[in-house]
């Protein structure tokens, strides 16, 4: 993939600026072109007393997370967040279409159903329950504003003659605001738990609001001058009033060191394992990015058939024949890591089998039109249209030519 120069452009600045649309076997989802909350929830068609479990419907939604919408959809039924079933998770700020299902829901609580964010619509039945992994693409509508003409003209020409892009994990992958992901997951992965225990509580950067910074340096002063168990105990127990509620994983390390100070293994045992996860995730996603990178310099051709993947490393990866398994290798003795360190027995959650993941992603369904803009005097917008598959983000696809202000 030749060198793409990439042009400034300004992301997300309306809401309908990102629309998501779920892509599954026989059903297509999609946006409605007024988002109307306070419409009835409509159940025409549907035999309400079905002897299947599962009652499947479109969730569309705008400026919530994900998570909370799962959540308050399953308060709003009256149900566990376990009975609603999906298949991937969508952005925040933007409008989005998925399916989900809800297991043996009331339905005169689904005819009633009523939030500011959410619409459930197309309803129908199902013996199964919708879970990751089902999904299989999502379409995009994307628009980009305050570009430059001749910026727009030139990225347009780039973006029609593109078949394929670099499959690598963006930065959010690696901490989005101390990006220190990578190196707390590497201290796992050597069995340094006591520091990546550390890295977590008291990394600082400056892209964190500045009582943060404080809190994390008034944790670290007073660990260095703690001597004695019951000392450290006071330490972390302090540290757990004084840090902000939201740093939910901080808090449960701190409320857990507060009673063991040494215990550094159980306090990470104990955490929430998604959060925990990350950070060893994140480690295998740099080394993806790593191999990805040097091999595509070296001009090695993921098109082939037999070689369209590169590795998550785990203990059981296999490394591919030729010069790319010579880069995997390389790729891993930089980073000080062996196939075994991936095999956290101490913490069974983290042990980690690795798999694969496509190189390239190919684009399909593409369309990109130029118009004036009207957000942003003088300018130029510009509106995409493609479909990726599965787990890969449109932020990834388009930051191989824009960076956003």
């Amino acid at each position: 993939m030749k060198e793409i120069v990439q042009f400034p452009a300004k992301l997300k600045t309306k809401v309908r600026d990102f629309i998501v649309e779920e892509r599954g076997d026989n059903w297509d989802c999609k946006v409605s072109e007024e988002f109307d909350s306070r419409a009835k929830v409509d159940l025409t068609g549907l035999e309400e007393n079905s002897l299947r479990e599962f009652l499947l419907c479109e969730m569309e939604k705008r400026e919530i997370d994900h998570f909370s919408a799962i959540k308050d959809v399953a308060r709003v039924l009256g149900k566990s967040v376990d009975a609603i079933g999906y298949a991937g998770t969508k952005d925040k700020f933007a409008v989005t279409s998925q399916r989900i299902s809800i297991f043996r829901p009331d339905m005169e609580r689904v005819r009633n159903f009523n939030h500011p964010n959410i619409v459930l619509k197309n309803f129908r039945w199902s013996k199964r329950k919708i879970k990751m992994g089902y999904l299989q693409a999502n379409h995009f509508r994307i628009i980009l504003r305050d570009m430059d003409s001749k910026a727009a003209i030139k990225s347009a020409q780039n973006i029609r003659s593109l078949q394929w892009f670099p499959n690598y994990f963006g930065p959010q992958r690696f901490g989005s605001l101390r990006k220190n992901n990578v190196r707390v997951g590497t201290f796992i992965l050597k069995r340094e738990f006591e520091k990546a225990i550390l890295a977590i509580l008291t990394d600082t950067a400056p892209t964190e609001k500045p009582d943060i910074t404080f809190a994390r340096e008034k944790l670290a002063k007073a660990i260095r001058s703690a001597k004695t168990v019951e000392e450290k105990k006071n330490v972390f127990s302090d540290a757990a009033r004084y840090f902000p509620a939201f740093l939910k994983l901080e808090k449960e390390l701190l409320f857990y060191l507060g009673r063991k100070p040494e215990d550094f293994i159980g306090s990470l045992k104990r955490a929430q394992r998604k959060n925990v996860l990350m950070f060893v995730h994140s480690v295998q996603s740099h080394i993806f990015n790593q191999i990805l990178e040097t091999a595509l310099s070296e001009g090695l051709d993921f098109t082939k058939e037999g070689q369209q993947n590169c590795i998550l490393a785990g203990y059981k990866t296999r490394f591919f024949d030729g010069r790319l398994g010579e880069i995997e290798r390389q790729v891993l003795e930089e980073n000080n890591l062996t196939l075994d360190d991936f095999n956290v027995v101490e913490i069974s959650f983290l042990r980690m089998k690795g798999s694969y993941r496509r190189a390239i992603t190919e684009i399909k369904d593409l369309e990109v039109e130029i118009s004036d803009g009207e957000e942003f005097s003088g300018s130029k917008k510009m509106t995409l249209e493609f479909t990726l598959p599965s787990g890969v983000y449109a932020t990834t696809f388009l930051e191989n030519f824009f960076v956003f202000e």
